[in-house]
């Protein structure tokens, strides 16, 4: 019976405690993730009030056998994260809400 189940799944901790869950803002997408990094600390530095409690974090994703990297802040709630991306667009910073 085992054996029909196979090996559990392997989870990278690293990784995996490194995604915040629940909502994000995501602010840009690059195929670099060091370019998605630099956006996070950019837009950190255009908006440090909005963002000052937020988490940023950089999630890999493949797109026609290209991997991009969501440059993205993570918030405890849709409110939060709506209500963040709202005062973004004011400073002209494109977002959108996103649950993940």
């Amino acid at each position: 019976v085992a054996a029909a189940y196979g090996e559990p799944a392997t989870v990278d901790p690293v990784n995996t405690a490194s995604v915040p869950s629940g909502w994000a803002v995501q602010v840009a997408s690059s195929p670099k993730q060091s370019e998605a990094q630099a956006l996070l600390d950019e837009t950190s530095k255009q908006a440090p009030s909005v963002l000052a409690d937020a988490v940023g974090f950089t999630v890999a994703f493949e797109k026609g056998g290209v991997t991009y990297y969501r440059a993205r802040f993570g918030f405890g709630s849709k409110t939060a994260a709506s209500k963040a991306c709202n005062a973004l667009k004011k400073k002209k910073i494109e977002c959108y809400a996103v649950h993940q």
